[in-house]
């Protein structure tokens, strides 16, 4: 990976990077969304969690491969902060997959307001040379 990366969603940035999220950015680059499950207790986190929330023990990350999912609930985010304003107003939407696993991302491609239900599909894009994410499409 050449120099340091930085999620657009804001989990961390150049002057952050652990060794953990190191990996998660590397999977994003090849367009691959990473969980961590905790070493100890087996739970599930998506988006990853370098320690476990129950434990506190260290997790690994593994790859998740699902990417349907259904609209669970949605924002318009009208009045967005400064780094996202050229992007107002957007949708932010929780997508439940058939595990049961939720993810939040932007939808990008809405025709109409979204609808609770309706289906979902989690794709990755090159914000810029140092920006990479996941989003939802419809």
């Amino acid at each position: 990976m050449s120099g340091e990366k930085e999620i657009y969603l804001g989990y961390t940035t150049d002057k952050a990077v652990t060794p953990f999220f190191k990996q998660f950015l590397e999977a994003l680059e090849k367009q691959q969304l990473m969980k961590s499950t905790c070493k100890k207790c087996k739970s599930e986190y998506l988006p990853p969690r370098q320690y476990c929330q129950k434990c506190l023990t260290e997790c690994e990350l593994t790859e998740f491969t699902e990417r349907d999912a259904k609209l669970v609930s949605f924002t318009v985010v009208e009045f967005a902060p400064e780094s996202l304003a050229s992007r107002q107003p957007y949708v932010v939407a929780i997508g439940e997959f058939p595990s049961g696993r939720r993810l939040t991302a932007h939808i990008t491609n809405l025709m109409d307001m979204p609808k609770v239900g309706m289906k979902l599909k989690l794709s990755f894009e090159r914000v810029s040379d140092k920006q990479v994410t996941y989003k939802w499409q419809v």
